[in-house]
């Protein structure tokens, strides 16, 4: 767990790979960790499927908002490490852990004085808002352990080592799935408790994670090290990890905004192509975990050469993570093209539905590598500091880019559904185009870490 690839000295092509090969594995981890709790309660029928499902939503809203800080910190360490200041990096760790638990104990005590109100804010039927209840009822106990857990992974992450979180998920999503069938359906000693067993099991899971990963930055066993000893919190810093991270945030509350609108402007063709998105979007989303690990790999990268003084390093790995994601996507995309309808047919057998999932596919694949090149180059972006810049490109081609051309193609051109996939490829080229214009520019370079 303390293996570090040395982003800084290293071969380009081969340390971008070293280091994005664990986190895409992290994250496919953590996609499982969250499908966990749906497939235990399949058992106990749609209506706890739906609670889950709803609870989904408002976790993500809550994880959003508070990651922020996590990301921020993550930046200036990764800065700290290149220019071989690590003592201050460990100061900036510990105010960043210390001051996202407070975050996190704070919205926990919030979300628990609110939480008889979120059923009624989100419109659940009765039925599914007591199961709801039930199931956030014990799952935000693990709430603040998570964002903890989350700032902890992404500050050792900064300094190279992607091993260390991918050890600590493939633990927990292993208590997890270990605990929670005896915690929902109740065995021996352990009281049938159904989706507040599940919500517990994940909070354990949780809440133990966190406490490893605590120990392993107090204790000298990651390169990170938090000195909590006379402690005092550094306000400024605190600014400035939040000015950092907050356009993170937002950026990841414009995805989840821009797939929302998405579902209603597919809504209104029938159900066969909002299963179609539905569906394909899970495709592409296990798809792009590798994108997304590459595109953490260059963001980190990218602070560490900053900070070392090797600007040149920057552009070798923002090049060689263009070409290294254009061929993958290249490769899935072929694969996807081929087998989409053996994958369909593992949810669905409902002709127009099959059929719609593979107009999808066949449309969205053709811009896989345009979005692997804009997000790994507005992660540079964000690498070096210039996170407003990173997040007014991301949040300018997905809001008022690609949502006007899925709306004007399928609505006011009269494609239907066609023309929502056409607008989600153009969008995708129109991400990348702008993303590569603001890089080229350069300006970025001299943001103030």
């Amino acid at each position: 767990m303390t293996q570090k690839t040395d982003l800084i000295n290293g071969p380009i092509d081969s340390s971008l790979r070293l280091f994005s090969v664990p986190l895409a594995f992290s994250f496919l981890v953590n996609m499982v960790y969250s499908l966990i709790d749906r497939f235990y309660a399949s058992r106990l029928g749609d209506t706890a499927i739906a609670a889950i499902g709803s609870s989904d939503q408002v976790s993500f809203f809550l994880f959003t908002m508070g990651s922020g800080l996590a990301v921020g910190t993550g930046i200036i360490v990764s800065r700290r490490f290149g220019e071989g200041a690590i003592s201050e990096a460990n100061s900036i760790a510990t105010q960043g852990v210390v001051g996202i638990t407070c975050v996190a104990l704070l919205v926990t005590a919030i979300v628990y004085a609110l939480m008889p109100r979120i059923p009624g804010l989100m419109n659940m039927p009765a039925d599914v808002a007591g199961h709801a209840l039930a199931y956030m009822g014990t799952l935000y106990l693990g709430f603040a352990a998570n964002l903890v857990s989350f700032q902890i992974f992404t500050i050792v992450r900064s300094t190279g080592n992607s091993v260390f979180p991918m050890v600590v998920l493939i633990s927990t999503t292993i208590l997890n799935a270990a605990i929670a069938p005896f915690l929902i359906f109740g065995f021996g000693p352990f009281p049938r408790m159904e989706l507040a067993g599940a919500g517990l099991a994940t909070a354990i899971a949780q809440i133990c994670g966190a406490s490893f990963a605590v120990w392993s930055v107090t204790a000298g066993k990651v390169t990170i090290r938090l000195s909590l000893r006379n402690y005092r919190p550094d306000f400024t810093l605190l600014k400035s990890v939040a000015r950092l991270g907050l356009p993170s945030a937002i950026q990841m509350l414009a995805v989840s905004v821009n797939r929302g609108i998405i579902f209603v402007i597919v809504g209104g063709f029938g159900t066969s192509v909002t299963a179609a998105y539905t569906l394909g979007l899970n495709l592409d989303m296990m798809v792009f975990m590798s994108v997304f690990a590459i595109g953490v790999a260059v963001e980190v990268a990218t602070g560490q050469n900053l900070g070392a003084g090797k600007p040149d390093r920057v552009a070798a790995f923002h090049t060689s993570a263009m070409k290294q994601t254009t061929i993958l996507m290249l490769t899935l995309g072929l694969l996807v093209w081929l087998f989409g309808e053996w994958f369909a047919r593992l949810y669905t057998h409902t002709p127009e539905t099959v059929t719609e999932v593979l107009r999808y596919q066949r449309s969205t694949s053709l811009g896989y590598a345009a979005f692997a090149i804009g997000l790994v180059t507005v992660r540079s972006i964000s690498g070096a500091g210039a996170a407003y810049t990173s997040m007014l490109v991301t949040v300018g081609s997905l809001l008022f880019m690609q949502l006007p051309l899925c709306y004007v193609l399928s609505h006011q051109a009269g494609l239907g559904s066609k023309g929502v996939w056409m607008g989600l490829v153009m969008g995708n080229f129109i991400f990348a185009g702008i993303a590569l214009v603001v890089h080229r520019k350069g300006s970025w370079r001299s943001a103030r870490v």
